[in-house]
């Protein structure tokens, strides 16, 4: 399988976050907060030997890998994704396992370049939230589906983040997660209307899941924090803070980190998955 057109995107929505190398063991983070739900899904919905499925937004290609290795040889994958950065950092980990039918695409997720009707499973996870049209990158998600393809979309509701015992630290790092949100034009908490979207693009049986993890202690419990710290350029940026003030707010955070009677909930994770 080919791609339609492999030059480089044109016009995207830019990175909010930390891309590449550096920004590598965040994403590695993401997937071991978030990584088993998404591949019990996309195993329910059959993802298997001889397929072909898409990641969009696939970044360091976490997920695109594992499902190279859930589809074999016999199948393909293809990882797309707007940042070179990222391409770089998913090619070299697909050459380091031998995946050549593992393939990564610079494109957006807009006009990811590839074959129309041609895919058993579409995925992406934290995408539709970074973008300023998420109904025009589910249309084309749905469009890369077989007849009776599966998309399967992982999103984000960071208005659910909380913390017990109640941490103001905690309170003003989510409300700058949103607030930076909104001053970019986009919704970081999409996910709770995400099905609303796949009913809107013509999907109109589609399935809902929660996952919200939890934790006392250990590094999961910091995803959030280090996510809205790689953001600190952004923040300042649109006047939400001020560079003293994230300094203090690290303070504060790492502190809740090392408490161990204090829990932390990570943003609410939304699965939403219907069939073409």
């Amino acid at each position: 399988m080919t791609t339609l057109d492999s030059s480089p995107a044109d016009g995207s929505d830019a990175y909010v976050l930390t891309t590449g190398a550096a920004g590598a063991a965040r994403l590695r983070l993401l997937h071991e907060v978030y990584g088993a739900s998404t591949e019990a899904l996309l195993c329910e919905v059959g993802l298997g030997p001889g397929m072909h499925a898409v990641d969009v937004g696939c970044g360091t290609g976490t997920v695109a890998r594992w499902m190279a290795g859930r589809v074999g040889p016999d199948g393909a994958v293809f990882g797309v994704d707007v940042s070179p950065a990222q391409l770089e950092v998913a090619r070299g980990e697909s050459q380091r396992l031998g995946y050549s039918h593992l393939r990564f695409v610079h494109a957006d997720a807009y006009g990811t370049r590839l074959a129309r009707a041609s895919f058993d499973v579409v995925y992406c996870r934290f995408v539709l939230c970074h973008l300023t049209q998420p109904e025009r990158a589910l249309r084309e998600m749905i469009a890369l589906l077989k007849p009776n393809g599966v998309l399967v979309c992982d999103d984000v509701d960071v208005g659910s983040i909380l913390a017990d015992p109640p941490s103001a630290a905690v309170d003003r790092m989510r409300d700058l997660m949103r607030a930076v949100g909104v001053a970019r034009g986009v919704d970081y908490c999409l996910g709770l209307r995400l099905h609303r979207l796949f009913r809107e693009e013509g999907l109109y049986c589609p399935q809902v899941r929660f996952d919200q993890p939890v934790y006392a202690v250990g590094e999961g419990k910091r995803f959030w924090e280090y996510t809205v710290l790689e953001a600190g350029p952004a923040i300042i940026g649109a006047g939400l803070a001020t560079a003293v003030e994230l300094e203090r707010l690290a303070q504060e955070l790492a502190a809740v980190a090392q408490d161990e009677t204090m829990m932390v909930a990570q943003a609410r994770k939304v699965q939403v998955w219907a069939r073409k």
